[in-house]
């Protein structure tokens, strides 16, 4: 067997990981916790720097030496004193100052990654357990990442692409489910998975027709409420009418799109606002009808 060929332990879990991270199995910890102390310590490291910084620049300030007094005024004396020690305290935080804001950008870089998924998350699991895959050779602390109770600090570094709320759902339960019941004539067994039971979904047809469908939706939506609001007659009527389009409008913004909460509220009001306009119009218009039969 080649060195590369191994299929036991973690180099097979790599080999089943490497080729899908875009498909959502780049899964790991992110010890949160842990660098969450780090920080801390860091900080708690700097902040004790700091205070000796301070206390060396009181020293040398009231040191009644001419040398060291111009310390505060002068970087280049205080740099090529031999003696020094308020300048190697310098030197010694600004390493530690690298360090800690390093560490500050790495965890601000980590919190923009989301998190790991439950359809994901599954995925990875089958494979670990099965008799074929890597038959549960993940035993004592270092099974603890995909523990039920510890799955809550496992992140994904190369998430699916981000979609609505519906079109997840359908990728991750509908698609699944027809596949499973359906479909398996066209399921594709992932190469080197066929055993596990891992097969690549197509579902790229399945997001085109999710897409047409939010199309043919916001069309419909705006059509639907005009007409609903055209038969109704009395001014109650057209008031709950606008109530209930307006709420089925940002219903439908917040499940077929991406929008964010003020898109959702600017979009809605200028909705119910053409509903507004299209009552008050229909209103007079049925007014100036009344009156010219009278």
């Amino acid at each position: 067997m080649a060195l590369g060929d191994i299929q036991d332990g973690y180099p097979g879990l790599a080999k089943f990981m490497g080729p899908h991270f875009d498909s959502g199995m780049g899964l790991f910890k992110r010890f949160a916790d842990l660098n969450a102390r780090n920080l801390l310590y860091m900080q708690a490291e700097l902040v004790n720097l700091e205070l000796e910084l301070n206390v060396l620049t009181h020293d040398d300030h009231t040191s009644r030496d001419p040398t060291r007094e111009t310390y505060e005024k002068s970087v280049w004396n205080m740099a090529h004193s031999p003696d020094s020690a308020q300048w190697k305290k310098v030197l010694e935080i600004r390493q530690k100052v690298k360090d800690y804001n390093d560490a500050l950008l790495q965890q601000s870089q980590l919190c923009k990654l989301n998190k790991a998924n439950d359809y994901d998350v599954g995925i990875l699991l089958h494979w670990l357990l099965h008799a074929e895959g890597g038959n549960g050779f993940l035993e004592g602390f270092e099974a603890r990442p995909w523990k039920k109770g510890e799955r809550r600090d496992l992140i994904s570094i190369c998430s699916r692409a981000r979609t609505d709320k519906f079109t997840r759902w359908a990728e991750r339960k509908a698609y699944p489910w027809l596949y499973a019941k359906v479909l398996k004539r066209w399921k594709k067994p992932i190469n080197g998975q066929e055993k596990v039971g891992i097969a690549h979904l197509n579902d790229n047809w399945f997001v085109r027709l999710a897409r047409v469908m939010t199309v043919i939706l916001s069309t419909l939506l705006p059509s639907i409420a005009v007409l609903g609001l055209y038969y109704v007659r009395s001014l109650p009527a057209h008031l709950g009418a606008v109530v209930g389009f307006s709420a089925m409008f940002s219903l439908a913004l917040e499940v077929f799109t991406n929008s964010r909460p003020i898109e959702v509220f600017t979009a809605t009001a200028a909705f119910a606002a053409v509903q507004v306009v299209f009552v008050g119009s229909t209103g007079q218009n049925s007014c100036e009808c009344f009156v010219s039969q009278t």
